[in-house]
C-alpha cells in the first residue's frame, strides 16, 4: 500500500479518537492585582442586569490579604458581553477599615441594581444604581434592623452573602447573611473569628427601600457545623431553597427549602450532591417552564474530594479541616435541586470562592478567585471570568430549543404583571422560532 496513502488513514484514525470539545469557552482575567495599589483581590460577585450588562465587583485587600485587613469594594463594568470593560473603580472605601462582602441584586420590577455589603464585620451599607453601574447613590446604613436579632442571638460578626442575591418572581429581594457569636482571636490575623456562626436571610418587600431580617435558616449545634456562606434558588413550585457552607467533617454542603424565602425553613440536610471544601459556592437557575423548554439549575464550587491536601488547623472537635479550593466544578440540575447528575470541570487549578450570572441569550459567566499568590492557597493571584455556552458545559448533550424565550423571561414577565404593562410581542433577536411568543 502506498505510504501517503497509510499515512493519510491513520491520520484519519488519530483525529476520530480525539475527544470532541463541543460548544465555545472563553476565559480572562478581570481582577489583577500587579500594579494595581493592592495586595490581592478576592470574593468576587456578578450580575448581568436586565439590559444584559455585566457588573462584577470585589474586595480589593491591602496588607496581606486577610480578612480583616484594610480592604476596599471595587467594580467594573462590560456593555459589550465582557468584550471590553472599565476601569477598575473603587466603590467604598472606609480608609483603614475593611469593606467586604459585596452582594449585587438585579431588580427587574423596578429595573435597577441594588448592593448591599459589610463594613467592619459589624455594620451592612446599602446603596444602588438606575443607569447600568454609571452612578451609585449615598450608602445607607441599615444595621439597625440587625440590632433587634441580638435577642435570638447575640452576634459580634456580621457579613453579608457574599456573591450574587436572588429576587423572586413575586418581587421579594432576599440577600444570604451570616453571623458569629464569637469570643475566640483568630490565629491568623488576630481579629474575631468567624465561628461559631449561624445562618439567615435578609429581605425587601419594598424593593429596597426598607430591610428586614428573616428567621435563622441554619443554627449551629452538634450536627450543624458552623452554617455560614449561603447562597439560594427560586424552585418552579415557588419555594426557595437554600445551600450553605459549613464546616462538618462530613464535608457535605447543608439544603434547607423555605415556602417564602424567610421563614418555616426545613430542618437542614447535609446533601450528597455537593462536596464542601469549606468554601463559597454559587447557585443560580438557568432556565425554567414554560419559558424554556427544560428547567436546570447551576451549582459551582470547588470539588476537591479527591485531593488530599487539608488544612491542619481545626477550629473544634466537631469541625473539620479546610480542604484545598481546587478543581472548579459546574453542576447542572433538571429536576429542580433534587439531583445535579451533569458535571463540567471549569477549573483543574487553585480556584476558590465563585459567582454565577447567565445571559438573556444563555451564555453562562463564572467568575472565580484563581491561582494561588506566594503559595498560599486561601490566596488567589487573580479574579478570573469564564464565559460558555450549555453546549460546553454538558459536552454537547444538551442546548437551548429553538422555541425557548430570554432566559429572563420569567422574571421579566412577572415584573410586568406585577406593574400592570400589557405584555407586548417580542422581536425575536437571539432565538429564531416558527410562533413569537410573549407573557
Amino acid at each position: 500500500m502506498n505510504r501517503y496513502i497509510v499515512f493519510f488513514i491513520l491520520l484519519l484514525i488519530s483525529v476520530k479518537m480525539m475527544p470532541q470539545e463541543f460548544g465555545s469557552f472563553n476565559k480572562q482575567v478581570v481582577f489583577d492585582p500587579v500594579n494595581s495599589g493592592y495586595f490581592i483581590f478576592r470574593i468576587p460577585a456578578l450580575v448581568i442586569t436586565q439590559k444584559d450588562n455585566l457588573l462584577v465587583f470585589s474586595e480589593a485587600r491591602k496588607g496581606r490579604g486577610g480578612d480583616w485587613d484594610p480592604s476596599n469594594i471595587v467594580y467594573r463594568a462590560s456593555y459589550d458581553a465582557g468584550e471590553t470593560w472599565t476601569p477598575i473603580t473603587v466603590l467604598i472605601d472606609k480608609g483603614n477599615n475593611t469593606c467586604s462582602n459585596a452582594v449585587p441584586i438585579v431588580d427587574y420590577f423596578e429595573d435597577k441594581v441594588h448592593l448591599i455589603y459589610t463594613v467592619g464585620y459589624n455594620s451592612i451599607f446599602y446603596t444602588y444604581t438606575v443607569d447600568e453601574g454609571l452612578s451609585w447613590e449615598t450608602p445607607i446604613n441599615i444595621t439597625d434592623v440587625l440590632e433587634g436579632f441580638k435577642t435570638k442571638y447575640s452576634w459580634r460578626v456580621v457579613a453579608t452573602g457574599p456573591g450574587h442575591g436572588t429576587q423572586l418572581s413575586n418581587g421579594r429581594i432576599l440577600v444570604p447573611i451570616w453571623f458569629s457569636n464569637s469570643n475566640a482571636i483568630d490565629s491568623l490575623n488576630f481579629a474575631l473569628a468567624h465561628h461559631p456562626s449561624i445562618a439567615g436571610v435578609l429581605y425587601s418587600d419594598d424593593f429596597g427601600k426598607s430591610w428586614l431580617l428573616g428567621d435563622i435558616i441554619g443554627p449551629n449545634n452538634d450536627t450543624l457545623i458552623f452554617p455560614s456562606e449561603t447562597v439560594c434558588v427560586e424552585l418552579s413550585s415557588g419555594d426557595v431553597l437554600f445551600n450553605m457552607r459549613n464546616e462538618s467533617k462530613n464535608y457535605r454542603r447543608l439544603v434547607s427549602v423555605s415556602p417564602d424565602g424567610i421563614s418555616d425553613f426545613s430542618s437542614p440536610f447535609y446533601s450528597d450532591n455537593f462536596f464542601e471544601p469549606i468554601c463559597h459556592a454559587s447557585l443560580i437557575r438557568y432556565s425554567i417552564n414554560p419559558f424554556q423548554d427544560k428547567n436546570r439549575i447551576l451549582f459551582v464550587n470547588p470539588d476537591s474530594r479527591m485531593t488530599p491536601w487539608s488544612l491542619k488547623r481545626g477550629t473544634t472537635n466537631n469541625a473539620a479541616p479546610k480542604r484545598q479550593r481546587s478543581n472548579l466544578t459546574l453542576r447542572i440540575s433538571y429536576d429542580e435541586a433534587i439531583t445535579f447528575p451533569v458535571y463540567k470541570e471549569i477549573d483543574s487549578g487553585f480556584s476558590g470562592y465563585s459567582d454565577l450570572a447567565v445571559s438573556k441569550d444563555g451564555t453562562i459567566f463564572c467568575m472565580y478567585e484563581s491561582g494561588t499568590k506566594n503559595k498560599n492557597n486561601f490566596l488567589p493571584s487573580a479574579i478570573s471570568l469564564a464565559s460558555f455556552n450549555l453546549e460546553w458545559a454538558t459536552n454537547g448533550t444538551d442546548a437551548l430549543s429553538v422555541n425557548d424565550m430570554p432566559l429572563n423571561s420569567y422574571l421579566i414577565c412577572a415584573a410586568e404583571k406585577y406593574n400592570n404593562v400589557a405584555p407586548v410581542k417580542k422581536k425575536r433577536i437571539l432565538f429564531k422560532r416558527k410562533q413569537p411568543r410573549t407573557c
